[in-house]
């Protein structure tokens, strides 16, 4: 997946729509990370988290700031895509979604939202 806006934020939102909507959030990703065991298993610092935050903001349009904590939490080390069954390349797909943030693609709310985006 590439991170560059050359083909345009469409081509990169289709992309990234296609590796995190094909997660059937198994949890055989968890394992491998580094960063959940840290924040006490709190499920938006695990890959299966990042994810299911990714999918709700392209999904649901809900994108907060506790939810771009579990986002910018991953150190992109890779370890999940090695453990997924899917092959979702997760680090890409968090990448290109802080690229999306980052360049204003996608809005980040201020205000908590209604739906509470962290499971626990």
């Amino acid at each position: 997946m590439s991170l560059i806006l050359k083909d345009g934020k469409e081509e990169l939102l289709r992309k990234l729509k296609y590796e995190v909507f094909r997660c059937a959030f198994c949890g055989f990703c968890e394992y491998a990370c580094p960063t959940i065991r840290y924040a006490n298993f709190r499920r938006q610092y695990g890959p299966r988290g990042r994810i299911q935050l990714i999918w709700m903001a392209l999904r649901e349009g809900l994108v907060t700031r506790a939810s771009l904590e579990g986002i910018y939490s991953c150190l992109e080390c890779g370890a999940c895509t090695i453990h997924c069954p899917a092959k979702i390349s997760i680090a890409e797909a968090i990448r290109a979604f802080r690229a999306l943030v980052s360049h204003g693609i996608i809005k980040i709310e201020g205000k908590p939202s209604k739906i509470a985006p962290v499971i626990k």
